[in-house]
């Protein structure tokens, strides 16, 4: 019921990490995508958030592979979620169990610095689409996330619709438009997209006013 794209993108002044999800059911941004500097995971599916949570605290001290696949070895039900991801090392993981809802699948372009999963599909098609999408997308990590999630709805999405969608970027200077949420809208990523719009041009201004008080 949910598709995700996790991303790492190596900028001058640092890694930048990002994830952004869409799907068919209210505030999944309470609950798929976790974040920290070490690295960025979604958990779907039946979601079990301790993969999320935990998976992110443990990459610390290990690979996002190690930290998954040990996570998943002791959740009794595993064959049930889908959890993808990647790490500061540069390593990529993606687990579907085999009783996702269909269609289910992931991607794994570790060399790209990008993971996509999703469950409950309308068609095949979503993933590729979504990782064409941000791979062709100029512009920052955020605005290329939405673009990512957009596509993947036109090339069917959640087959039975969507209600909310998130977007997380962890990156050297956090703005306010890198922990973005649409809880519940008829058209949850083109809210997305109007609140990252509107959420940029704000912290830009201010940024503006702020260098206008200081050097003036």
């Amino acid at each position: 019921m949910t598709f995700s794209i996790c991303v790492r993108e190596e900028t001058d002044d640092g890694t930048v990490f990002g994830v952004a999800v869409a799907t068919d059911a209210p505030a999944v941004g309470a609950l798929a995508p976790c974040i920290s500097h070490e690295g960025v995971i979604s958990t779907q599916s039946f979601v079990n958030v301790r993969l999320g949570r935990r998976g992110v605290e443990l990459l610390s001290d290990l690979a996002v592979d190690d930290a998954l696949t040990g996570l998943l070895e002791q959740d009794d039900h595993s064959d049930l979620r889908q959890v993808h991801g990647l790490d500061a090392r540069g390593t990529a993981f993606a687990f579907s169990g085999d009783e996702c809802d269909g269609w289910f699948g992931h991607e794994v372009h570790e060399e790209a610095g990008i993971t996509a999963a999703g469950n409950m599909l309308a068609t095949g098609e979503t993933l590729p689409a979504a990782v064409e999408a941000y791979q062709s997308t100029e512009g920052q990590v955020g605005e290329r996330l939405v673009a990512a999630l957009a596509a993947g709805k036109e090339a069917g999405g959640d087959k039975r619709g969507h209600t909310s969608a998130a977007l997380k970027v962890k990156a050297p200077e956090t703005t306010i438009y890198h922990d973005l949420r649409v809880d519940e809208h008829e058209t949850p990523i083109a809210e997305l997209q109007r609140v990252y719009d509107a959420a940029r041009t704000a912290s830009e201004q201010f940024t503006e006013a702020k260098k206008s008080r200081i050097f003036d």
